[in-house]
């Protein structure tokens, strides 16, 4: 089986999980946006201390990286506690783009400048954080499936082998979202600050980068 063959059958094979997961962060983004007037005053400068940035010109590129990065591997190692690290995880990614949709929106006025400031990296960033949340639940489900096996009398190589292709797909898919999340940090600290900025001019607003 060649390696397309592979990414496709981690993709098609958990389309469950990613479905559910998907609601759920679904489910936090409408929230974050109903309510981002009302908790802007707390979250905004706790999202610029997290950011360690000002204004957009002041974002590093490796420095998102190394976040992102190290929030993947995070996530996969922590659902092994009953996936939950990566339902909370997804849950609070969707609640705060929800809140900075509502919050840049009504601060701007515009959809527009929204999506320049998210949807250049996003596009990318969003299914790499999808990717290692599933591959998350899918070292879960595979650690919990042995032992399983294993207590039902079955030998660890042979709950090993019934279980293996949830850890190849968990391995295949954390994989694939260091590689996406690392496209994307690259695009969130070179190329979407510039893209924001010549929005926001053109709309009137501010120069983003000064």
């Amino acid at each position: 089986m060649n390696i397309k063959t592979e990414i496709k059958e981690a993709y098609v094979e958990n389309k469950k999980i990613f479905a559910i997961l998907f609601v759920i962060f679904i489910a936090g983004f409408i929230i974050g946006c109903i309510f981002a007037d009302d908790i802007a005053p707390v979250l905004m400068p706790i999202l610029k201390q997290a950011m360690g940035a000002e204004n957009i010109s002041s974002v590093n590129a490796f420095d998102i990286i190394f976040h992102n990065e190290s929030t993947a591997i995070l996530v996969f190692l922590g659902s092994i506690l009953f996936g939950i690290y990566a339902i909370l995880s997804i849950s609070v990614n969707g609640f705060i783009m929800g809140f900075m949709a509502g919050h840049t929106i009504k601060s701007t006025y515009s959809l527009i400048m929204y999506l320049a400031l998210i949807v250049p990296h996003g596009i990318i960033e969003i299914p790499a954080f999808f990717s290692s949340c599933t591959a998350g639940i899918l070292l879960f489900l595979f650690i919990f499936r042995v032992i399983k096996d294993m207590i039902n009398k079955n030998t660890f190589s042979q709950s090993y082998e019934n279980n293996k292709k949830n850890l190849k797909h968990a391995i295949i898919l954390i994989l694939i979202a260091v590689v996406l999340f690392l496209i994307a940090g690259l695009i969130e600290g070179f190329i979407t600050p510039h893209i924001g900025n010549i929005i926001s001019q053109q709309l009137g607003g501010p120069n983003l980068l000064k």
